[in-house]
Parts: C-alpha cells; structure tokens; sequence
C-alpha cells in the first residue's frame, strides 16, 4: 500500500524547500545554541587570550582597590617610638615560641602525673573511693 507521489514540478520544489528549511532551522539552532552557552563561550575565550584575561583581572582589582579605599584619620598623638615599635615586634616575634614551649611543659607535667598514676596499681586497689568520684 505504497503511495506513488507524482512527479509533479512543484511537489518537487516544495520538497527541496522544504529540506532546504530544515537545513537552515537546524544551522540556526546551532548557532543560537553556541551563542547562548555562556560557559563555553568563557572557556574558549580564556584558552584564546589569557594575558588578556589576566590583565584585565589585574585592572580592575586595582581599580576596585582604589575605588573602595577609605582614608584613615590622622592621628598624631598615636605616634610609636622606635624603641616601642621594636619591643613589639619583639614580642610578636616571641609570642609563637612561647606557645610552643607552654604547650611542651604542659603536655611535660600531664604525661608525668599519668605516668606516676598508672605505674603505682596497689595505690589505686588501696582505695578504692577515689574512683568513685
């Protein structure tokens, strides 16, 4: 039950509009496609021009920068004295040691009083209310 198109003239042209149309549709679709992904779009455009891409980062941070920028008050009597200003950098300097060597002697005194608790069982079955707490 296969129909037989005529070979009518214009059938034919209507045809070959026809797939001529979904040819162009389809190239469209493409094309509106690639120009709405946005994502690509950047992905391409920073393997392209990188030096442009940083520099325009680069740019605009320092204008950002300057643009967000607030002005300090003037404070004169808050002037420092270089003595002053090297006993503080002196002790910031000093500050992590310090942790340090805080953190050992404490760490030092616990291991030594567990130490002591542990290795003397008798005192521990002697009394045994002290557990109790």
């Amino acid at each position: 039950m296969d129909r037989k198109f005529q070979t009518d003239p214009e059938i034919q042209r209507l045809i070959a509009l026809s797939a001529a149309s979904r040819s162009f549709l389809g190239e469209e679709a493409l094309a509106a496609k690639q120009r709405f992904d946005i994502p690509a779009r950047l992905r391409t455009s920073l393997k392209q021009h990188p030096t442009g891409w940083l520099m325009g980062s680069l740019a605009s941070g320092l204008a950002a920068s300057l643009l967000f920028r607030r002005e300090k008050p003037a404070n004169p009597e808050k002037r420092r004295g270089l003595p002053t200003v090297l006993l503080g950098l002196t002790l910031t300097a000093v500050r992590p040691l310090a942790k340090v060597w805080l953190t050992n002697q404490v760490k030092h005194h616990l291991v030594g009083r567990f130490a002591s608790t542990s290795s003397n069982p008798q005192a521990e079955s002697r009394s045994p209310s002290s557990n109790s707490l």
